[in-house]
């Protein structure tokens, strides 16, 4: 009998730890893979996302007790229930004070003086290290690695001078945080995007084909994908910049939409438009793995802080 719960306990704590993986890959975790880390919202690794699901075999009760107090938290009229709106306004408050405190951490990384000017030979070597920038006039395409480095710091440094309003190659943390979120203005998002069609477009025919998808994610990446529908999204074999653009540097409101979409439809098991709390925590997954709750950071802290 003993033998018989062990193994039930570690059949549930593999397709627990498997589906959190999955969650926290497949949904919402993809599309920022051609920007660094400050695009792409890298709040924690995928250990320390296992850890959060190890707790939860460990002490269940306890991590629902937190998710229901968040869901108390999201129920604002008080009415025992969450409905779609009040899932977005929380989704949306979420999303955007991640940004803030990841954009907060950045510029004191950037400027631990305060000076309120942050410098892009500071932010290059940064995210650059100390990859020789000569090696950029390398015209040699085979070398992958180098190639995708090339774009993302010539590409940068355009965004750059693009906030820059008095050309000193230094921001204010106003601008910097404009920089942050290409997304968010229409300049930015067009240099992006731009950037990497002229680079891996090399039959110069304006639009990004398979064979070409799959050299520029060999070079993001390290491994070749295939254009799909999720991005060329008319079928006609082809990466587009509109479709990039929708694809890769998806607005705020749109990932807050999605994001409130995706967690309603999980919840809202008996489909009456709204989530209860029980109905919350029974799909606990979904929201460890959701930026609702910092994928999942905020079921790490004790019950009193949240």
């Amino acid at each position: 009998m003993a033998r018989l719960f062990l193994i039930t306990g570690c059949l549930a704590l593999l397709m627990i730890g498997s589906f959190a993986d999955k969650e926290y890959e497949a949904h919402g975790h993809g599309h920022d893979h051609h920007h660094h880390a400050h695009d792409g919202h890298d709040h924690h690794d995928l250990e320390s996302h296992k850890k959060l699901f190890d707790a939860k075999i460990q002490d269940g009760q306890e991590q629902d007790e937190k998710l229901r107090i968040i869901a108390n938290k999201i129920d604002t009229d008080r009415d025992g229930k969450v409905s779609h709106d009040e899932m977005r306004v929380y989704v949306e408050q979420r999303v955007k004070a991640l940004n803030d405190r990841e954009a907060d951490d950045l510029i004191s990384t950037l400027d631990p003086k305060n000076t309120n000017k942050i410098t892009f030979d500071a932010y290059s070597r940064e995210y650059f290290g100390d990859i020789e920038r000569s090696q950029f006039s390398n015209p040699d395409k085979l070398n992958l690695n180098l190639r995708e480095n090339k774009r993302l710091y010539l590409a940068d440094k355009a965004k750059w001078e693009f906030v820059d309003t008095d050309g000193d190659l230094a921001l204010t943390y106003d601008e910097f945080r404009t920089f942050l979120q290409p997304e968010e203005n229409e300049g930015l998002a067009k240099i992006e995007v731009d950037s990497m069609i002229h680079e891996y477009d090399d039959d110069k025919d304006g639009k990004i084909s398979n064979a070409e998808y799959k050299i520029m994610t060999e070079a993001e990446a390290g491994q070749a994908d295939s254009l799909t529908s999720e991005i060329d999204t008319n079928n006609d074999g082809f990466g587009d910049f509109d479709e990039f653009s929708v694809y890769y540097l998806p607005s705020i409101e749109k990932t807050v939409n999605e994001e409130t979409d995706h967690l309603m439809k999980e919840c809202d098991t008996n489909k009456d438009g709204y989530c209860t709390p029980g109905e919350i925590t029974s799909v606990y997954s979904t929201f460890a793995g959701s930026q609702i709750t910092d994928f999942g950071a905020d079921l790490e802290k004790p019950k009193e802080e949240l």
